[in-house]
């Protein structure tokens, strides 16, 4: 067969290679695989098999308890409601209930947070979702939320905590860092850049705004942002699928996995020795 024909019959694998949905898996691929990553040798391993799981479910989940938290609190707003005596969120004041460090995903502080974490993990999770199987992209996910939490029970002590944005800033940097490594293969990467990065800055502006430029009451962090950010850039290269590892992309596979693990553990060290009165007193 001439070189004609393969590229052909190439071309014809790659658009078939999502058993019953090739459209949508081709796109997926389009948006998060390089071109190097695409002959059919490559492309043949993906599949619809199972569908997305985990995004789905989080956002379903997430926007049921924000609607019965509004109808339980009386209203939704911009910027609430906010429940501090909830279960779910970070408390500074109960940090004994170590669940909180990852509950905290799942309560939102009005419906300008939650629209915003529900359009971002659902555009950039579902794509990679669909590529790198729901584990994977699971995996970087809570390590974003912990991270986040973790890294907010440090540096701000005295805040509480709610959102999802860890998680969706581990998935933004992910796909970022995946662009940045594989730029000159990725169709429209200055349009993708500009996108991530205007969607993260207006994200952290808002936050910041929040918790500096408002007088409400119990402050809530934006610490987790940039934690979550940091997270998704270590653990993306460790988690997400990669079908042709080269040798440096070993070594950054193993640096990025201890950076996270050491700085995970430090963190986990550091709040069980904290000098007395770093933290607020614990709730009884």
């Amino acid at each position: 067969m001439g070189e004609g024909g393969r590229a052909r019959v190439d071309s014809e694998l790659s658009e078939g290679t999502c058993r019953g949905d090739k459209g949508l898996l081709n796109t997926a691929c389009k948006s998060v695989v390089p071109r190097s990553r695409r002959p059919p040798t490559y492309l043949r391993q993906y599949d619809c098999r199972p569908p997305p799981i985990v995004i789905p479910l989080l956002s379903t989940i997430q926007l049921v308890l924000f609607i019965y938290d509004g109808v339980r609190l009386g209203g939704i707003t911009a910027s609430g409601p906010v429940d501090p005596e909830s279960p779910l969120i970070y408390s500074p004041y109960r940090r004994r209930e170590v669940w909180r460090l990852l509950t905290y995903m799942l309560v939102h502080v009005g419906w300008v947070h939650i629209v915003y974490n529900l359009i971002v993990q659902l555009l950039v999770g579902l794509p990679l979702e669909l590529v790198h199987k729901w584990w994977r992209v699971g995996i970087v996910y809570l390590c974003g939320v912990l991270a986040g939490s973790l890294a907010t029970s440090v540096l701000d002590p005295r805040v509480f905590l709610a959102g999802a944005s860890g998680g969706v800033y581990a998935l933004l940097t992910a796909h970022l860092a995946d662009l940045v490594l594989n730029w000159a293969e990725m169709e429209f990467a200055f349009v993708r850049l500009g996108i991530l990065l205007l969607l993260a800055g207006t994200d952290v502006g808002v936050a910041i705004y929040n918790r500096y430029g408002t007088e409400t009451g119990n402050k809530v962090a934006y610490t987790a942002h940039l934690a979550g950010a940091l997270a998704g850039l270590l653990m993306g290269h460790v988690a997400l699928r990669n079908l042709r590892l080269l040798r440096w992309e070993r070594v950054l596979w193993w640096v990025s996995l201890v950076t996270y693990l050491l700085l995970v553990l430090v963190m986990v060290v550091f709040n069980a020795a904290a000098p007395e009165g770093y933290f607020p007193p614990q709730d009884v």
